[in-house]
């Protein structure tokens, strides 16, 4: 009995150890997360460049790049780089790149756009605005519908960039450029009770400028409020007191 019992012990103890070395031995070491330190990279890179530290920011999206030579995200964060850097040609070089990788990446469209809309190239900064504006997906589809609007108002599409506004608005109440643009339109419509309505809202989520200052003051000519003119201009003269003149045209922003 004992000698069985023994006898037992021991092959129960032995496979016990075969199963164990089995399972140490089986046991593969872990591949490590090659898409995850991408985006690693490419956050920091970003991160870098918002920080204006420019060697640290390329040494990450270069990393990025080796591990994904076709990363239209790192590629995108070097256009924006490139722009730091002042060099336009290798920025929009970029840009396309990452854009004919990934052409639903909206970052790397609306950042295009603004390059683009920066140029005056209208019509092409238009399509990746409106890209990027139609990206349900996209968090910052507020920004990209004002930018489709702002580009709409240079080439003359006063409807079509009335819609884009109020896009814009509506998904992000607290966006303050879209009601200014609006209340320009508004006031070259004669609406001016609605435009006074909208500089209002303006300046709810905005702190003043020259523009809504010189727009408030017009408004309140026309609409014959002599209070509000004059504490618009009391803020005119506040902001210039060697009586700068204003730049451009201050009611509507076009160029």
């Amino acid at each position: 009995m004992i000698r069985s019992l023994v006898k037992t012990t021991i092959t129960s103890w032995l496979l016990l150890s075969l199963t164990a070395c089995v399972t140490t031995y089986d046991r593969e070491p872990k591949k490590p997360n090659m898409e995850k330190a991408k985006e690693t990279h490419i956050r920091l890179g970003l991160q870098y460049l918002r920080q204006n530290n420019l060697d640290s920011s390329r040494f990450h999206l270069n990393k990025a790049l080796k591990i994904d030579p076709d990363s239209a995200g790192a590629y995108s964060g070097l256009a924006a780089l490139m722009l730091r850097e002042g060099d336009d040609e290798n920025a929009e070089r970029f840009y396309k790149k990452a854009i004919r990788l990934d052409g639903s990446l909206s970052q790397a469209r609306n950042n295009y756009g603004s390059f683009l809309y920066g140029k005056k190239r209208f019509s092409e900064a238009l399509i990746h605005f409106q890209s990027a504006a139609q990206d349900l997906n996209y968090d910052r589809r507020p920004l990209a519908f004002n930018n489709v609007g702002l580009t709409q108002l240079s080439l003359g599409n006063v409807e079509a960039a009335e819609k884009a506004f109020v896009r814009s608005i509506t998904l992000n109440p607290n966006m303050p450029r879209p009601y200014l643009e609006l209340a320009g339109i508004a006031y070259e419509k004669t609406e001016y009770r609605a435009a006074l309505r909208l500089l209002d809202q303006y300046h709810q989520v905005s702190p003043i400028s020259p523009r809504s200052v010189q727009m408030e003051l017009e408004l309140a000519k026309v609409l014959g409020d002599k209070n509000r003119e004059s504490s618009a201009r009391l803020k005119l003269k506040n902001m210039f007191p060697n009586g700068k003149p204003l730049q451009g045209n201050s009611l509507t922003g076009k160029r």
